[in-house]
């Protein structure tokens, strides 16, 4: 069996897995060097998408989706 490819999304954005051994935690916080608002952020997920179109598409099975969403502060 394929490992899963994992895919990060950030707003309109598709990352890559910087570092597949990694934790999800610890490829948003690589991110977070080049988005400042992921310093504080959440994660969503996974998701798995193995619809047709996306199987054959990637090509490697199964795809474990996590969203990255920024913590974004408030003034006050």
């Amino acid at each position: 069996m394929k490992p899963v490819k994992r895919v990060f999304k950030f707003g309109n954005k598709q990352l890559e897995d910087l570092d597949p051994s990694a934790t999800p935690q610890e490829v948003m916080e690589m991110w977070s060097r080049r988005y400042p608002s992921l310093t504080k952020g959440e994660i969503g997920g996974p998701y798995y998408e193995d619809g047709k179109e996306e199987y054959k598409m990637q090509g490697t099975g199964p795809t474990a989706v996590y969203d990255l969403k920024g913590g974004y502060g408030t003034k006050g």
